[in-house]
C-alpha cells in the first residue's frame, strides 16, 4: 500500500546558461576559418552536431569588422591571404585577448608551433582528431562558468 498525498509543484532550478552533461557545448558559438570549402562545411557539420552555433570565414580579410564576438575559433593555419595566426590576432584586436583560439595544420614545424604557442593558440594537427577538439572546446565551455 501507498498513501495518496497532494501533488508537489518542483521549480526548475535548471540555469540555461550552463550547458548540461549531455550537452556541453549547445549553443557555444564557434567561428570555423579555412579556405577550402568543403573543410568548413565539414567543420560546421560536425560542430552543429555538438550543438554549436557556427559561423565561417575563409580569409583573414573575412575577420575585420565582425559584430559578434564567437566563444571560440577554429582556424586552419594556410589561408589565402595570411595565416590562421594572422586571422586569430586580427579577431583578438577586435573583441579581447581573451577569445579562445585552435589553430588546425598539418605543418608540424617548431617555427609554427612556437608562433601559436607565443600566441596562446593552441595546436591540433591534421588530420583533425574529432575527439580532442570536441574536449577541448568542452573544457573551454566548462571555464568559462568557473
Amino acid at each position: 500500500e501507498i498513501p495518496v498525498v497532494d501533488g508537489v509543484v518542483v521549480a526548475n532550478i535548471a540555469s540555461s546558461k550552463i550547458p548540461s552533461l549531455e550537452t556541453p557545448l549547445a549553443g557555444m558559438t564557434v567561428l570555423a576559418i579555412d579556405n577550402e570549402p568543403t573543410i568548413v562545411d565539414g567543420m560546421r557539420l560536425l560542430l552543429e552536431g555538438w550543438g554549436c552555433r557556427v559561423d565561417t570565414a575563409s580569409a583573414v580579410s573575412d575577420c575585420a569588422d565582425r559584430r559578434d564576438r564567437p566563444d571560440a575559433i577554429v582556424a586552419d593555419y594556410h589561408l589565402d591571404d595570411g595565416t590562421g595566426i594572422d586571422a586569430i590576432g586580427a579577431l583578438r584586436a577586435q573583441f579581447g585577448s581573451t577569445l579562445r583560439a585552435v589553430l588546425v595544420t598539418a605543418d608540424r614545424s617548431q617555427s609554427v608551433r612556437d608562433m601559436a604557442e607565443g600566441n596562446d593558440i593552441v595546436v591540433l594537427h591534421k588530420p583533425l582528431k574529432p575527439a580532442a577538439l570536441r574536449a577541448l572546446l568542452a573544457q573551454w565551455r566548462v571555464a568559462k562558468f568557473d
